[in-house]
Parts: structure tokens; sequence; C-alpha cells
């Protein structure tokens, strides 16, 4: 059990996860239908020697500014240890997802950048089928997705390894330079890229 730090749950702007919430829109969207979005919540240190604090939001871009209210001078740790290097336990990919339509290649690329080097452990509620979005530019999204009936944790850094493999295995290499996919761990959760057209 990962223990919330009290510094963490007294900022006001640290916000309690909350029920699932269902995607209802009527045009297409990065997800299936089938699945309905969620809170998210990041665990670690964002002080040398600080304890462990936690932040809960809507996308991983809101949780970093979360973080970087609470410490403007936070950076994102760097380490060459590969031993420390999380692996990955791929099940499947799929390239034509249902429901799911097609993203911008460069976009997506920009959202692999972003979230590579993002460490600590992420945690996301119980589904099945919810998701959290935590990367979207000009409506190209990519989404962390639990199919378990119970919460998991993972460590964030393993999200732009997913989202890399679905990028060299799906992209069409066409005047729309587009991507579409998902990408299965044997963990009972996934990665899905494709159009997200809410706020995003």
């Amino acid at each position: 059990m990962k223990p919330f730090s009290i510094f963490a749950l007294a900022l006001p702007w640290v916000a309690p996860l909350t029920d699932a919430l269902p995607q209802d829109s009527g045009t297409p969207s990065g997800l299936s239908r089938e699945y309905t979005m969620t809170n998210l919540t990041w665990f670690g240190n964002i002080s040398d020697g600080g304890p462990e604090v936690s932040f809960t939001g809507p996308s991983f871009s809101s949780i970093e500014s979360q973080i970087r209210i609470a410490n403007p001078n936070f950076t994102w740790p760097v380490s060459n240890d590969e031993a420390s290097i999380p692996k990955k336990d791929v099940q499947k990919l799929v390239c034509d997802p249902n429901g799911v339509w097609w993203a911008q290649i460069f976009r997506i690329k920009e959202g692999i950048e972003y979230l590579r080097g993002k460490t600590g452990q992420c945690y996301l509620g119980p589904g099945p089928r919810v998701c959290t979005r935590i990367s979207c530019s000009y409506t190209s999204a990519i989404a962390w997705c639990n199919d378990n009936d119970t919460p998991i944790w993972i460590d964030c850094s393993l999200w732009a390894d997913y989202a890399q493999d679905i990028l060299d295995g799906c992209s069409v290499d066409d005047a729309a330079q587009r991507v579409r996919g998902q990408q299965f761990d044997s963990g009972n959760w996934n990665i899905i890229v494709g159009l997200d057209n809410d706020h995003c």
C-alpha cells in the first residue's frame, strides 16, 4: 500500500480520486465507447531527501502543473542505471482498435517525448475499461487504461515505451501521416493512441 503524504493531502489543489466519468460525445474520440475516463494519481519525491508525496488529476500535465506549484525548482531525475529501468511485458499490439480514430504521427511523437523520462509510480483506479489521458495535443492523444477490477500501480516511465511501440508498429506513412493503436500489457492494462477531440 503506497502512503499518501500529509503534505500532499493538505494542499488545496490535490484532487481526490473520483468515480469514472463517461465520455459522452457524438463525434469521434480517442477512446473506444467501451471505455470511460477517470483520474490518475502520481506518487514520488519532488525534493531531494523529501517525503514521498502524491498528486491526483485528470491528466499527467495537470499533475505536473501541481508538482511545479508545490516546488517551482522541481526537475525530473535522470538515471543511467539500466538495472533500474522497468521492463515491458507486452501481450499484444492492435493497430485497428475498435472505435479509435486516427491521430497525427508528429503530435504523438511530441507526446512520447513529453512522457519519456517521467518517473515515479502511477495509480489508476479499478476497472474494467477505465482510462486516463496522459498526453494530448491538437486532438492527438495517448491514454492509459485499466481492464482489471482492481486498482493498478506501474512505473510511469513505461508509458512512453508502449506508445513508441504503437507508433513504430501502427503508423500509416501516407499523405495524412496518421496513427492509431492499442498495446496490451500482461498485467491487463493497456495504452491507446488515437484522436481525442475533448478539450485536447
